[in-house]
């Protein structure tokens, strides 16, 4: 039984991904540039917010090459765009304006990060 456990652990641990380097990340593929992330950015929340009709948005900032990952699902490159919104939510009241991020890679929302926090850490 401890051999099992230990193998399991070991198993675990070893099939952690590991993050990028600083050398990897500069030369890794972040997709082609979204010159359409306003579009992208307002189709995403279209699809997604429950009254998308209420959407007023503040501020769609321009794109920045980022790279977002942890040790268990690796990384994913594309780029960051900061969304500055207030919605309605399923009451019909407005939530009041929050900062998400969105991941984009070839003109599709690959990763939301809601109120621009990542694990803790502020990417908006």
């Amino acid at each position: 039984m401890k051999y099992l456990v230990a193998t399991l652990l070991l198993m675990l641990l070893t099939s952690c991904a590991s993050l990028p380097s600083p050398q990897q990340a500069a030369a890794a593929d972040y997709g082609s540039y979204p010159s359409n992330y306003e579009q992208v950015v307002k189709a995403y929340y279209d699809n997604t917010l429950k009254d998308p009709s209420s959407a007023q948005y503040r501020d769609i900032a321009l794109p920045k090459q980022f790279w977002l990952g942890n040790r268990f699902t690796g990384a994913q490159y594309g780029y960051m765009v900061c969304v500055t919104l207030n919605a309605k939510n399923s009451y019909g009241a407005y939530i009041g304006f929050q900062t998400d991020g969105l991941l984009i890679r070839d003109g599709v929302v690959i990763q939301y990060v809601p109120k621009g926090d990542w694990f803790g850490k502020q990417m908006c």
